[in-house]
């Protein structure tokens, strides 16, 4: 008998609880990042206790926090403007060696 490699998870997010099917090797990160919502929803409640925002609002000011992050690792991940570099010197060099 072959387990699946998937199968389906409770997810608790903001009190409420979403069923999610994962793959059996993603279930403790997708775990982690349920918690991390929960943990930075705690914080938002805090920071912004002063404000009428509901929980929605705080989920998106979240969700929106969290994709800021996620582009800024990207855009550092991205090393094309290094490739871009390393060819402009390389021709550079090129050129200055068959003019020599």
């Amino acid at each position: 008998m072959v387990m699946s490699d998937k199968f389906q998870i409770q997810l608790n997010i903001a009190d409420e609880y979403y069923p999610l099917i994962c793959k059996r090797s993603e279930e403790e990160m997708v775990r982690k990042a349920a918690t991390r919502i929960n943990r930075k929803l705690s914080k938002y409640h805090s920071v912004y206790s002063e404000t009428n925002l509901e929980t929605k609002d705080l989920l998106a000011l979240i969700a929106f926090h969290l994709s800021l992050d996620d582009l800024t690792v990207k855009k550092k991940e991205d090393i094309t403007p290094l490739f871009d570099k390393i060819a402009q010197l390389n021709k550079e060099l090129e050129d200055y060696l068959s003019n020599s």
